[in-house]
């Protein structure tokens, strides 16, 4: 089983900061304090891969605000990564970034871990400055369309895999 641990962040007038990071992020480019987090995020794991980290990935939640789960290669470095990461600075709309050593977030299964990866990076990429927008460019339609079809899913499937999208988002 993979060693994992998190590092909690808590926002400042969080209901102020998460409105501003939605209007940041649908943006056609990530702007604003959005984007400035996310790159945040992306420093910080650049601060520890590969020598500390394998995998990593973020999630937005009620409490703490944000998790960036990160699977070390050794728990016998966990001094190292709590000095990396308090050396990358961070945004002054995180009011705290604290390390939680204790969570193992294997529960998952290795396949949705790789995904939420995946996802993970492509966000970082998404806000870099190589990013152009478009659907030619891999954007995220383009992605999900990408992989609906690795799963069969023809065009009126790919339809019926948004309905249901959001319908789970309506509840």
């Amino acid at each position: 089983m993979p060693n994992w641990i998190r590092l909690d962040l808590f926002f400042k007038d969080i209901d102020k900061t998460m409105g501003l990071m939605r209007d940041d992020a649908i943006q056609e480019k990530p702007a604003g304090i959005y984007r400035e987090l996310i790159l945040y995020l992306k420093r910080l794991v650049d601060a520890l891969s590969p020598e500390f980290i394998n995998r990593y990935f973020y999630f937005f939640e009620p409490r703490p605000h944000l998790f960036l789960a990160l699977e070390v290669k050794d728990r016998k470095n966990m001094d190292l990564i709590r000095d990396k990461i308090a050396k990358v600075e961070k945004p002054d709309f995180v009011e705290s970034a604290t390390v939680d050593a204790s969570i193992n977030e294997g529960g998952d299964g290795e396949c949705a871990i790789d995904f939420f990866h995946a996802g993970t990076k492509y966000a970082f990429f998404r806000a870099g400055e190589s990013y152009k927008p478009g659907y030619k460019n891999n954007d995220e339609k383009k992605l999900v369309h990408c992989f609906c079809n690795q799963l069969f899913v023809e065009p009126a499937g790919e339809v019926e895999f948004y309905k249901k999208c959001l319908n789970l988002w309506e509840k």
